[in-house]
């Protein structure tokens, strides 16, 4: 029994089948969390539309909005959405958001 689980075909197909299993559970995180973060820059988006500048809450929104959509497309969340309608048009805010309109009291868009 021993000399059958001590082989070195049964250790090898062993550490493949595991690395195989991690691979494909970091895998299904990976695109699990790719979801809730680009759904979660949706959110972030929304609330930044709705914020005025001159509400109090509005940079710390605003940087915590630039700061998720920096970290998405280091990761690579926007890369292949681009021609699809996905999210990636939501990136295309970070620049442009309310600058230097702080005293003409309203939006742009």
């Amino acid at each position: 029994m021993m000399s059958t689980l001590a082989s070195p075909a049964t250790i090898t197909v062993t550490v493949f089948g595991v690395a195989a299993l991690v691979t494909l559970g970091v895998g299904i995180y990976w695109l699990f969390n790719k979801r809730a973060r680009l759904r979660d820059i949706a959110e972030m988006r929304a609330k930044l539309d709705e914020l005025e500048p001159s509400d109090p809450e509005y940079g710390a929104v605003r940087a915590l909005y630039t700061s998720m959509v920096l970290d998405a497309e280091r990761w690579g969340y926007f890369a292949g959405e681009a021609g699809s309608g996905g999210h990636a048009s939501s990136a295309d805010h970070g620049g442009s958001d309310h600058v230097g309109d702080a005293g003409e009291g309203g939006h742009a868009h």
